[in-house]
């Protein structure tokens, strides 16, 4: 039994236009964001204590 494809669906005139500005507008702020230092984050720092413990090549 052959199952049915659903349509994709699509944007056209306004609403892709809307879509597409609120998509600018979010990597925008994405990329307006500070970026923080990973090697600062607790986790981080474990992670590398036991990879160094370990003697794992990284």
């Amino acid at each position: 039994m052959a199952l049915a494809i659903k349509a994709i669906p699509t944007l056209y005139g306004d609403e892709a236009r809307r879509f597409r500005d609120m998509a600018d507008e979010a990597e925008r702020k994405f990329d307006m964001s500070p970026k923080r230092d990973i090697t600062t984050d607790p986790r981080y720092q474990a992670m590398r204590t036991i990879l160094e413990r370990s003697n794992i090549k990284y």
